[in-house]
């Protein structure tokens, strides 16, 4: 083969990889979940207490409250209610593919409460508890030709569910200041959250909205598995590798009891 044939097969191959690649990336890019946001307020009622033997409803115990709780308005207790979304976006290579994918898992079994207090029309949280369980995080992205439940009993595995089955986060007092039920408002809300039986400091940057008397809260924060003393393996033969930052998202719903 000439030298001119050779460079015009060479240029040929490169176009192919480049087009290939560009196909792959436009369509993980338009195929993954879009981000989780704010719920649809719909006529809700609260929903029934957690049946006693439901272990994720002995995780976050609700407080002790006046059966009328003395400041009006929005304050008092909020409960999570069933359509309330959590889970994790990571970023993942794999060798056979030429572009990263973003591996994105759910789960709606997550339970709790945040205790709000209310004075001169400005809000703050007093206390709260959000609990997961972590085991029934389950893959809502593709990948073609490959099993998504094989990477969930992986994250089963990293995530040490068997030991420690519940992710935790616990908000730090914090001043949200007026809201007002027309609009969304922005709010960034610190706390402590606890992974793999290791807590952290963690900050959550969610929109938040009060409609319909539902507070609907959503939005995410990003954490590193090494703080957590979680490791992952690139799997057999190093077929993948997954980085160190999750970003964890929530969409919740919560009705005041």
């Amino acid at each position: 083969m000439s030298s001119a044939r050779l460079w015009k097969f060479a240029v040929a191959v490169v176009v192919v990889f480049v087009l290939g690649a560009g196909a792959t990336y436009a369509w993980f890019y338009f195929t993954r979940p879009a981000p989780l946001g704010l719920a649809t307020a719909n006529p809700r009622t609260p929903a029934p207490s957690a049946a006693a033997n439901d272990p994720l409803a002995g995780v976050c115990r609700q407080p002790a409250i006046p059966a009328k709780p003395a400041t009006g308005g929005f304050g008092g207790l909020w409960v999570i209610q069933p359509g309330s979304v959590v889970g994790y976006r990571a970023r993942e290579k794999f060798v056979e593919l030429p572009t990263p994918h973003e591996a994105v898992a759910r789960t709606e079994r997550v339970g709790g409460w945040l205790l709000v207090s209310e004075a001169a029309g400005s809000l703050q949280i007093e206390t709260g508890c959000v609990a997961v369980e972590l085991s029934t995080l389950k893959s809502v992205d593709r990948v073609p030709g490959l099993d998504m439940i094989g990477r969930d009993m992986s994250a089963r595995s990293f995530l040490h569910t068997a030991e420690h089955p519940y992710g935790v986060f616990q908000p730090f007092p914090i001043q949200l200041g007026a809201i007002s039920g027309r609009t969304t408002d922005h709010v960034q809300i610190s706390g402590a959250l606890e992974l793999n039986g290791i807590t952290k400091p963690a900050q959550f940057s969610l929109d938040v909205r009060l409609a319909d008397q539902q507070l609907a809260a959503a939005g995410r924060s990003t954490v590193s598995i090494d703080d957590y003393g979680i490791t992952i393996g690139r799997g057999p033969d190093n077929l993948v590798s997954v980085e160190k930052n999750f970003t964890l998202e929530v969409s919740l719903v919560l009705l005041r009891q």
